[in-house]
């Protein structure tokens, strides 16, 4: 039997690992910006994007289809050990076809070959990625191993950094740092795996089963990666590196952001996945509306709070030369919110459920949308445009995504709550507005204005009485 674990020490764990693997970029992101310069940041970024098309050809819909399926069969070594060699099995292939179209579009596209030895670095991601297995750790709740292992290759990666990257030409370095950043840790997971598979068991191997939702997801994580890796993509070939740098710091902290508020609920697919493979509804959602409220308290003021301050923060973290990308950031905030909301619904919630159609439908209407309007505001906006397109295709997913799932939830009660974080927001939003006028170090400039947002934000909750709120003290009080 799998030990059952508690799922706010995943919550935290999993919160505590994305930090630190934002801690990296966000250390890094200053010295590398300021040494690559917009330009050589804005290569090294239009090399990912262009990879990252090939790295979803190679995941397909493998990463939530493996968290689901495997956390329904955690308490059945062989059955587990069955579907985690079938898993394997398909993306192996899927990483071979993914590798020989890059070898073909590296040939025949001209503009490509140019950035031929960035993206030969980049690439080894996908392979990593391959043998890494990250899904059977989540769908276990490993998030202790999980995290050791990051923390470890983060520091390691930044001692490389500063070693290595000295100059604006040093951006292949740079590039080949981030890799094994993000998914050098990958190469332990296969060895580390035999404590939850037999490798050596023989199994009769039947891929069939797995195929049509797989390619289900696939066709997901196509449509999204639409409006999120083409905004970069397209940036780069009709306006340019430098643009492409821009749009990279003004992304950079609604990301880091974002991620760590999605984090806290990325833990509730293999739970939620188990509850309804034991057919316990009631769990289900109850644990769905908490992770709700969770993250509308969280969003929201990350939101209104970054826009704020964006001017420090992207001329701390990226330099004088960036400042074309404050205005984008700020455009850009309200995917703090989009984001967070569509990522627990479409994915949380929605796949155990199998609803994975309506998420694949929401996703592509994004994706018609970020890309019609990539076409027309790029050309003549540049990275604003893109910031616009963004946006206007996240927001359309979540809306789409809301109307499917008010039919689960009693929206009435969530209503009350959503009305006092956004009054609450509004507090904050003009305490921090007066603060920001007054002239004075930038550094000491957005710590108060951090600090005193949050504080501001947590007594009107407090004061309101919230109910989400209070609870969550009550537990931490009855404990």
């Amino acid at each position: 039997m799998a030990e059952i674990k508690s799922l706010k020490k995943n919550a935290l764990l999993n919160m505590l690992r994305t930090v630190m693997g934002l801690l990296f970029p966000l250390i890094t992101f200053p010295y590398a910006s300021r040494v690559l310069q917009p330009a050589g940041l804005g290569k090294v970024n239009f090399a990912n994007s262009i990879i990252s098309y090939f790295s979803m050809i190679a995941a397909l819909g493998i990463s939530t289809y493996g968290v689901r399926e495997a956390a329904k069969l955690r308490n059945d070594k062989m059955a587990l050990t069955k579907l985690v060699k079938e898993i394997i099995t398909i993306n192996l292939i899927s990483t071979l076809i993914a590798y020989l179209l890059l070898g073909f579009t590296l040939l025949f596209i001209p503009q490509i070959y140019e950035y031929r030895n960035l993206l030969i670095v980049c690439s080894t991601s996908i392979l990593f990625v391959t043998v890494g297995m990250d899904w059977l750790y989540t769908a276990l709740e490993e998030f202790s191993y999980i995290t050791i292992r990051s923390v470890v290759f983060q520091f390691l990666s930044l001692i490389l950094l500063f070693i290595f990257v000295r100059t604006k030409d040093d951006y292949l370095k740079y590039a080949a740092i981030g890799v094994v950043s993000s998914v050098g840790s990958n190469i332990c997971n296969f060895i580390h795996a035999k404590r939850y598979v037999s490798f050596r068991e023989k199994v009769c191997r039947n891929l069939h089963p797995h195929i049509k939702p797989i390619f289900t997801l696939f066709a997901m994580s196509v449509a999204v990666s639409i409006y999120t890796a083409l905004d970069t993509t397209m940036l780069g070939f009709i306006a340019g590196d430098e643009q492409v740098g821009f749009y990279t710091a003004a992304t950079r902290i609604n990301k880091i952001v974002l991620s760590v508020i999605t984090a806290a609920s990325a833990v509730l697919l293999p739970r939620l996945s188990f509850y309804i493979s034991q057919h316990n509804n009631e769990q289900f959602l109850i644990l769905s509306e908490k992770a709700l409220n969770l993250i509308i308290m969280l969003s929201l003021p990350c939101a209104v709070g970054l826009s704020l301050v964006a001017r420090p923060v992207v001329l701390l973290l990226s330099g004088n030369r960036y400042e074309q990308a404050i205005p984008v950031m700020q455009i850009m905030n309200p995917i703090i919110v989009a984001i967070s909301l569509s990522g627990l619904i479409g994915i949380q919630i929605f796949m155990p459920l199998g609803k994975e159609k309506i998420t694949l439908a929401s996703v592509i209407l994004g994706a018609v949308i970020n890309f019609s309007f990539n076409m027309i505001l790029i050309p003549i906006y540049g990275a604003f445009g893109a910031g616009i397109a963004t946006v206007c295709a996240e927001c359309s997913v979540t809306i789409f995504q809301l109307a499917f799932a008010q039919k689960l939830f009693k929206l009435k009660r969530i209503f009350p709550h959503i009305i006092q974080c956004i009054f609450a927001c509004v507090v904050m939003a003009i305490c921090v507005f007066f603060l920001i006028k007054i002239k004075m170090n930038m550094i000491l400039q957005l710590t108060l204005a951090v600090c005193i947002g949050i504080i501001v934000y947590g007594l009107l909750l407090f004061i309101l009485r919230n109910k989400f709120l209070f609870s969550l003290l009550k537990e931490k009080v009855t404990k």
